[in-house]
């Protein structure tokens, strides 16, 4: 498959999350409005399949993600529910998330108390099953370190990263019996990409999702293509917690190590 133009490849990615997404019936997904979540949601427009969307956000924040959320379920006519999580909940739900996830990593923590939120919020609603982004970063070099390898270098470590990340989303549906999917991590899409030259992959040095984001582009969703890479806790809003305050919240101590 070595050689084949980067629209090529799109259009292989994209028929992959089409029939991933028609297998597992659906009806839900968490919108965030970036990049993942939309090209998501977009194959399951073209699918013909009605979702619901939901976001959720911490309601003292500022959370970016949610301007993008709506314009991304107005055009592809999803209904969203819009959740808010407040101080209560995170120390309501934080013994929960750091049992899920076995982290007790402040960043960790106030990006995954959302995350459950949402979830929840999809049990509460009856959904069948919920559609993640997760994989995004992983799977079409989204992370910064990545945007400087080449080739075969780039290849493996796509892959790496494909089978040993972590999916906090993922984590969190199992652990609480919600069915999740996350169409970005199947085996079609990983195959697709790998077959991608490194320009297909990124544009310059400077910014991954290449291929996702041409997806968007040629699907009259450009305003979402070109939204810049926007951290979890800043498109939920958590990032005005400080590790102080949400120990303060959780009673817990929480260190900064990522573990």
């Amino acid at each position: 498959m070595a050689g084949l133009s980067c629209t090529v490849v799109e259009e292989l990615v994209l028929d992959a999350l089409r029939r991933y997404v028609r297998s597992t019936t659906c009806d839900c997904i968490a919108l965030s409005g970036g990049i993942d979540t939309s090209v998501v949601a977009l194959a399951a427009r073209l699918e013909g399949l009605r979702l619901t969307g939901v976001t959720a956000f911490y309601a003292a924040g500022l959370p970016r993600d949610l301007p993008y959320a709506s314009y991304v379920a107005g055009v592809l006519g999803i209904g969203l529910h819009v959740v808010p999580v407040d101080t209560r909940y995170i120390a309501e739900q934080a013994g929960l998330v750091t049992e899920c996830t076995g982290k007790r990593d402040y960043i960790e923590l106030r990006n995954d108390v959302v995350l459950l939120r949402a979830l929840e919020e999809a049990e509460r609603l009856g959904c069948r099953c919920i559609l993640l982004g997760d994989g995004g970063d992983e799977v079409f070099a989204g992370y910064q370190f990545m945007l400087s390898l080449e080739g075969e270098e780039l290849r493996r470590t796509i892959l790496r990263m494909a089978t040993r990340g972590r999916y906090p989303g993922l984590e969190l549906a199992e652990c609480i019996g919600v069915e999740a999917h996350a169409p970005l991590l199947c085996d079609e899409v990983l195959e697709a990409v790998l077959s991608a030259s490194t320009e297909c992959l990124r544009a310059g040095a400077s910014e991954g999702k290449e291929l996702l984001r041409g997806i968007l582009r040629r699907y009259g969703l450009a305003l979402v293509a070109e939204r810049p890479k926007t951290p979890a806790e800043q498109g939920a809003g958590t990032d005005v917690l400080s590790r102080e305050r949400l120990e303060e919240i959780t009673g817990m101590e929480l260190p900064d190590c990522h573990c």
